[in-house]
């Protein structure tokens, strides 16, 4: 699944709400439907975050070293099965000790 931000003025209907222009969503689109909807101008990929752990260097990044980049998803789909790169996951933000302190 890729997250997605809207270009153009319109609205994005999906299964999960309508999304105005900048706004983002997660989509399991298909290849193809992934394709169309780049190249329509309609949406673009949020960039993520990858680690290199194979042997070779992918987009500019050494192994051990992380990279940000909006993959489509087949691209991203061989890197991974390749065991060329991985996701980088963000870390959930912690709250705040004022806003623990306040729901306890």
């Amino acid at each position: 699944m890729n997250r997605y931000r809207v270009l153009l003025p319109l609205e994005v209907h999906t299964e999960d709400g309508s999304y105005g222009q900048g706004e983002e969503f997660e989509k399991e689109f298909s290849e193809d439907e992934e394709t169309v909807n780049l190249a329509s101008g309609l949406l673009e990929i949020v960039p993520r975050e990858y680690l290199v752990i194979g042997s070779s260097n992918v987009h500019g990044a050494d192994p051990g070293e992380t990279f940000t980049l909006g993959l489509r998803i087949g691209e991203e789909a061989l890197l991974v099965q390749g065991g060329h790169i991985e996701r980088v996951e963000p870390v959930p933000k912690a709250k705040s000790r004022a806003k623990a302190d306040k729901g306890a």
